[in-house]
Formats: structure tokens, C-alpha cells, sequence
């Protein structure tokens, strides 16, 4: 049997535990997942703001990315937040992409999940 392609796109930073522990969970049963951070999304993935929204969620963000990662998932930040501000300095394991790769996925994938 095929392993399921799961993408998620998260846009609030609030819905990242959830995603993530759900993610974990979908590998765990053997299913592909991407995850590609967005607009407030994306600040989880800014080392500046890293452990701000680890106190601000109650959860241990870094060990979630952490296991994550561990488990084959891809984490995105999306590449137009790096012009905004002081841009992002990404979490180690984050990788920089642009709307043909979410595309790219997405269209492979037998859900798309946004949060």
C-alpha cells in the first residue's frame, strides 16, 4: 500500500503544537507529511522569536520540532517573510521555500490540511 502525502500549511502560530503533534502522529503510520509555515506561522520558525512562542504556547517547541524532524517530516518557511522586517533566521532543519514548491506538493498530495 502507498504511503498518503499529507501537506500542511499553517498560517497561525497558535494551531503550530497541534500541527506538529498531528504530523508526528501521521508518520507514525506511516504516511509522507511537508509542513510549510506562512505569515504569523512562520515566526516559529524565527530563532528570535523561537523560545517567545515556546513560553507564549506552553509546549516545548524545540522538541517537537526536534522529533519532527527526527521522523522525517519537512519543515518550510515561506521565502516572502524574508523580506519582511529583519527577516527570518530560521530554526536549524527549516528549509526556505516558495509557492512552486508548496504547489509542487500540494498537487502530489492526497490532502492539504490548513490551519
Amino acid at each position: 500500500m502507498r504511503k498518503k502525502r499529507v501537506v500542511f500549511f499553517v498560517s497561525l502560530s497558535s494551531n503550530v503544537p497541534y500541527v506538529l503533534k498531528t504530523s508526528i502522529e501521521m508518520v507514525e503510520n506511516d504516511n509522507e507529511v511537508s509542513i510549510f509555515f506562512d505569515l504569523d506561522g512562520a515566526r516559529v520558525l524565527d530563532k528570535r522569536y523561537f523560545n517567545k512562542m515556546t513560553r507564549t504556547h506552553g509546549v516545548d517547541l524545540s522538541l517537537l520540532f526536534n522529533i519532527a524532524l527526527n521522523t522525517g517530516i519537512r519543515i518550510y518557511g515561506c521565502q516572502m517573510n524574508v523580506l519582511i522586517a529583519d527577516g527570518l533566521e530560521l530554526i536549524d532543519g527549516a528549509e526556505l521555500a516558495g509557492v512552486v514548491t508548496f504547489l509542487e506538493q500540494a498537487y502530489q498530495a492526497d490532502a492539504v490540511l490548513s490551519y
